[in-house]
């Protein structure tokens, strides 16, 4: 009877792909990850059976924590602006907090080896938050322009915003505003 898979070693093998995967690309050797997480690489396709499988469930696992992130309630009395500046800095925080997630999900977002299928399955996860951003937006910027906004701009504005504080800690409040003015001035109608 085989023994049942340990989490401990899924997460290992999990952290260890971000690292590398942040630092060298898609391309990095599962010999290197497996060794990082302290397992052989055979272990490593137990888990997971291929490459290509390790990389889809690392992009899964980081875009559903970025986005139980954005999720997370924020009084619905508030102004539509104030409720999308909630949203914001819990981007910035999580950025913050995941610097090494942030860069693999980088790499992971323009890489083939993320299938559609995975794509697709995040795509329909954030769907409440896309929708609760479209909402804070609504009456405030062009309808038709909305969907560009949130795919390019929040999100790159926000990228900004995370590498200024990371410059700047001291400055993290000043910078955070002026990135969420430049995002809240720049998508008006």
């Amino acid at each position: 009877m085989a023994r049942p898979l340990s989490e401990e070693k899924r997460q290992a093998l999990l952290g260890a792909a971000a690292e590398f995967v942040a630092s060298l690309g898609t391309g990095a050797s599962t010999a290197k990850i497996a060794k990082a997480a302290g397992v052989s690489e055979g272990t490593l396709f137990t888990y997971f059976p291929t490459k290509d499988d390790l990389l889809n469930q690392l992009f899964l696992e980081i875009e559903t924590d970025l986005t139980e992130t954005m999720l997370a309630p924020y009084p619905e009395d508030d102004s539509a602006k104030d409720r999308l500046f909630a949203v914001w800095n819990r981007l910035i925080d999580w950025g913050l907090a995941h610097a090494t997630a942030r860069k693999a999900l980088r790499q992971l977002k323009v890489s083939d080896r993320v299938t559609a299928e995975s794509r697709n399955r995040c795509h329909a996860m954030q769907r409440d938050a896309r929708t609760m951003v479209e909402e804070c937006l609504a009456g405030h910027a062009a309808p038709h322009r909305i969907a560009f906004y949130i795919d390019t701009i929040l999100f790159d504005l926000a990228d900004i915003s995370i590498n200024a504080v990371t410059a700047k800690p001291q400055e993290s409040d000043a910078i955070r505003q002026a990135g969420f003015d430049l995002f809240w001035k720049g998508s008006a109608a």
